[in-house]
């Protein structure tokens, strides 16, 4: 037989022929070389020797060549990417690591590929299929160069090429912005810049001057104010100079969107939505200004605050808190009058210039009005050629309609029933008056408005129902919503749909893309629609349908928190805030249903604990501090307070506040027979047992608790009680019970893709392992913490869970991993605004320090921390940073003032429970002792020490075991 006939032989051939040609390590790559392996993979079809996989000749030649086809595939990859052809190998690779997660060179290759496609969450996805594959299949951990990879993925490390701008260049000529302030290319990150605003923006017409005006005060001046009457295009002008000069802020440029907020209360937490700022309860600070000011504060950002006239007053505030406190943040906004906030830059957006009559027909296109009409009219009718006696219209149409961009549009979209001949002497019978005379703003926006009115006359009369219908939400909707609240006798749900549909053509309503299309009211529309609707006698049961649709959606993801659509169902909740806040309000309203209110927020308890504790206290307090409410409605509220109250933001953390809450609950559930509920009250109320008080009650309520979880085999609710046991077998020392109920814990969040019980039960047991002495457990275990956290954005969880693997990698003598992971845990705190990884940095490198015999670079690292530790609200590590300096006065041979911070230090770990606090107060106490003589004291202390730390499993830290910090005394008394 030929050789060159057997496919297997010729693939080795063609695969050797590929090699052959171009090399990464030179740089000699071109599309040829892709090509050649193209060739050689092409030979496959299917897998090697399938018909003989029960020969052993062929069970060994099939791996062979498998593992040669892998090894092209890893090659041609490489090539690609050289190539910046990412988008193809995210198509290659995508379906082969589906299939197989524990292709580990594959993963990494498809995880550059979806970064450098500006795709970074889906790479993030990858590395923890990949690590939940290997774990279960395997019982491995990802290798080292994975971990690596994905870590540079999560620092957006310039080492792994760029990603793709976000905003593709419009068609607007860029005004090259000299200001100093903006970097020049060299000195940007080659990561791109975060932002939420639009990847694709219109071209501006007629807006030149203007754009680059506004990008020159933009670089220049903290605060610039695009004004003018609705519908004018303010919105587009600044997120086109937005896009612009977004490259000048390296923290990023945000939209923040106010149309949907209808209280001054909500507008810091519009801010805080749109920047991603945590609303979790981690941090001492409750209110939410503070928290988006202590955000805002190191940033070097810009901000498009859109909007803001319905709510000038608490806008302007909030601006001038931030210009204010936060010295690089820039303020872009759009109001139809201005903030009058200090050194505000104000620019007029005025309507577009419009051809005088008698302009020839050849020179119509000369005016932006009539370009901006003719282009949007194209993508109505793509391909349609004006003459002179329609360019002529376009001409009286764009005085008609006084050069306003949005009425131009809104008749640009009727070109699909009428010419612009017709088009023109509808609205010149119409506008006639309107247009005559001063145009004044208050007279164009009487043009807008019938203009508005004029596009709202064309439409029939079931687009004009749900036209006004779609006023009643805020934020806009999906189409789900859209037909659950709209559709009724007069309109059907396939009405709804199709509707909807012609309401975008005819530029009414907007869709925008993403996981489920959005549909949103330019908010000039939706006041107009806003007005119609309460003309009518519709308004109440819209309203009506649409609360009851938002509460039927938070009642839905309630459960779905609990299992697999998390992710979604958080997502889902999220993205409806505004429609959601609103449905609440509602319902709390005078004539509203209360119990419908505290049922809803009960649902809503999850979510909130989830990450958004500052918003859900809220509201559950407004709500549970009015009279009334049926037992139950009330019960699901304050057992939604018992989430959201707990300190720290942590399930597991004990409260007074919380216990209550959970006692009412169960109390009330019990009575109403609600058995799965009052089961998760019975856990919240167990919590209290992890300090040791009433342990025997405590683990009956979770015995009780357990049978109902089994019962209705809730799988999040078993993993919530495996949470609470371990937590308290940690506590009380119990490694035999803590580490393999942690263990299994985890596994029931790893399998319910569940990042926040799997990142706080790891956090917690790699914690309880670096108190058991077990620090190259601990190392892993919250190596695996992190990385969960990371990518599921849980920042606080992260940063504290950095700071104890500094300390494990202290603990195990690798100073150089320990100063990484304390610098680390200062970078997460950037993306919190709380500032703890900031103080754990401190507390980490304090504790370096003395190694080098550093005690003076101890002492200032300690005290920042025991200060920074306090402001938190966290007495543990505040002793234990109170702890470090005792030893920097005994180092000091300060003798009293260490005897005295060694006491406060004994007493305070009584106080809260913590026997490994005891142990190091006492073998300072008896150091000191010791070294004025007193032996015999010392040696009592000791003894008492080690029989403490025996019984609560909490050996001594090893770096307390070197002669610096152990004082030089014997062993026998250390």
């Amino acid at each position: 037989v030929d050789p060159a006939s057997v496919d297997a032989v010729e693939f080795v051939t063609r695969l050797r022929a590929a090699r052959s040609g171009g090399s990464l390590d030179k740089g000699h790559v071109g599309p040829a070389d892709l090509a050649a392996y193209d060739e050689a993979l092409g030979l496959w079809r299917g897998e090697a020797l399938s018909d003989f996989n029960t020969e052993p000749w062929a069970t060994a030649e099939a791996a062979r060549l498998t593992g040669l086809r892998m090894a092209a595939v890893t090659e041609r990859a490489q090539l690609a990417l050289a190539l910046g052809r990412h988008t193809e190998v995210v198509g290659d690779l995508g379906p082969m690591v589906s299939e197989d997660p524990t292709l580990e060179s594959l993963a990494g290759l498809l995880m550059v590929a979806l970064y450098r496609s500006a795709r970074q969450a889906e790479a993030l996805e990858v590395y923890a299929r990949t690590r939940v594959a290997l774990d279960d299949q395997l019982g491995l951990e990802p290798s080292t160069s994975l971990r690596s990879l994905h870590e540079r993925v999560l620092r957006q490390d310039a080492s792994l090429g760029a990603q793709p701008d976000p905003s593709p260049p419009t068609t607007v000529p860029l005004a090259q912005v000299s200001t100093s302030s903006v970097r020049s290319p060299s000195e940007r990150p080659r990561a791109a810049t975060p932002t939420n605003l639009p990847v694709a923006v219109r071209p501006l017409i007629g807006r030149e001057h203007e754009l680059d005006a506004i990008t020159e005060l933009v670089v220049g001046s903290r605060l610039v104010t695009l004004i003018g009457p609705g519908g004018a295009g303010k919105t587009s002008l600044a997120v086109a100079a937005a896009v612009r000069v977004a490259d000048a802020f390296p923290d990023g440029a945000f939209e923040v969107r106010l149309s949907p907020v209808t209280s001054a209360e909500q507008v810091p937490f519009a801010f805080a939505d749109a920047l991603g700022v945590p609303l979790d309860g981690a941090a001492a600070d409750p209110d939410v200004r503070r928290r988006l000011l202590a955000f805002l504060e190191p940033r070097r950002m810009l901000l498009l605050v859109d909007n803001c006239e319905h709510l000038v007053d608490a806008a302007a505030g909030l601006v001038d808190h931030v210009l204010g406190r936060c010295p690089d943040v820039t303020v872009l906004a759009t109001s139809r009058e201005a903030l009058a906030v200090p050194d505000e830059m104000q620019i007029a957006v005025g309507p577009l210039p419009v051809p005088p009559e008698e302009t020839p027909a050849a020179q119509v296109l000369q005016f932006p009005a009539c370009q901006l009409f003719v282009e949007r009219a194209r993508l109505v009718r793509p391909g349609t050629v004006y003459g002179d006696r329609e360019l002529l219209a376009v001409g009286r149409i764009a005085r008609a309609l006084d050069g306003i961009p949005l009425a131009l549009e809104l008749a640009a979209a009727r070109v699909a029933a009428m010419s612009p001949s017709e088009i023109s002497e509808r609205l010149e019978q119409r506008f006639a008056l309107l247009t005559s005379g001063a145009r004044t703003a208050e007279a164009r926006q009487q043009t807008l408005r019938a203009a508005v009115d004029w596009s709202h006359d064309l439409l029939t009369e079931p687009e004009q129902v749900v036209f006004r219908r779609l006023a009643v939400f805020r934020g806009g909707c999906t189409l789900a919503a859209a037909e659950f609240v709209l559709s009724d006798d007069l309109i059907s749900t396939g009405q709804v749909l199709d509707t909807v549909g012609r309401l975008v053509d005819r530029s009414m309503l907007v869709a925008e893309p993403g996981p489920a299309t959005r549909y949103r009211m330019l908010e000039t529309v939706r006041h107009y629609a806003w007005e119609r609707l309460t003309e009518c006698d519709e308004l109440e049961t819209v309203a009506q349908r649409h609360a009851s649709y938002f509460r039927g959606l938070a009642e839905e993801a309630e459960s779905e928190l609990r299992g697999h659509g998390q992710r979604d169902a958080f997502r889902r909740l999220r993205d409806d805030q505004a429609n959601i806040r609103e449905a609440l309000t509602h319902f709390a309203g005078p004539a509203g249903d209360l119990d419908a209110a505290l049922a809803m927020a009960g649902s809503l308890g999850l979510f909130w604990h989830l990450g958004r504790h500052l918003e859900g206290r809220e509201v559950l307090a407004r709500l549970t501090a009015q009279p009334g409410g049926s037992s139950q409605a009330r019960a699901r509220a304050l057992q939604a307070v018992s989430l959201v109250e707990r300190p720290r933001a942590c399930l597991v953390h004990p409260s007074p506040r919380c216990a209550q809450a959970a006692q009412e609950s169960l109390t009330l559930f019990e009575q109403v027979g609600d058995a799965p509920r009052a089961a998760l009250s019975r856990v919240l109320l167990a919590v209290e047992g992890v300090t040791g008080a009433d342990s025997a009650r405590a683990e009956e309520l979770l015995a009780e608790a357990e049978r109902e979880f089994l019962g209705e085999d809730d799988q999040w609710g078993l993993g919530v009680i495996g949470f609470v046991r371990m937590e308290t077998a940690l506590k009380r020392g119990d490694a035999e019970t803590a580490v393999p109920t942690g263990r299994a814990t985890a596994s029931i969040f790893r399998q319910l893709d569940d990042p926040w019980g799997l990142s706080a039960t790891l956090y917690h047991l790699g914690w309880g392992l670096r108190q058991f002495g077990r620090h190259a457990e601990c190392a892993r275990v919250l190596e695996e913490a992190i990385d969960v956290a990371s990518a599921a954005a849980l920042h606080n969880t992260a940063q504290w869970a950095l700071a104890d693997l500094g300390i494990a990698h202290l603990h195990l003598g690798d100073h150089s991993a320990a100063r990484d992971a304390f610098d680390r845990a200062r970078g997460a705190s950037a993306l919190i605004g709380d500032g703890a990884g900031t103080v754990l940095a401190d507390y980490g490198h304090g504790l370096l320090a003395p190694v080098g015999g550093d005690w003076a670079e101890a002492r200032r690292r300690l005290t920042a921390a025991r200060e920074g530790f306090r402001a938190l609200g966290t007495p543990l590590p505040e002793t234990l940073a109170l702890a470090g300096l005792a030893r920097c006065d005994e180092a000091d041979g300060a003798t009293a003032r260490a005897a005295d911070g060694y006491q406060q230090v004994r007493n305070a770990g009584h106080a809260v429970g913590e026997p490994g606090l005891v142990a190091t107060a006492l073998e300072g106490l008896a150091r000191l002792l010791a070294e004025e003589g007193d032996r015999a004291a010392a040696s009592d202390l000791v003894h008492e020490a080690a029989q403490l730390r025996q019984s609560a499993n909490r050996p001594a830290p090893p770096y307390e075991r070197f002669e610096g910090w152990s004082g030089g005394l014997p062993l026998s008394t250390r």
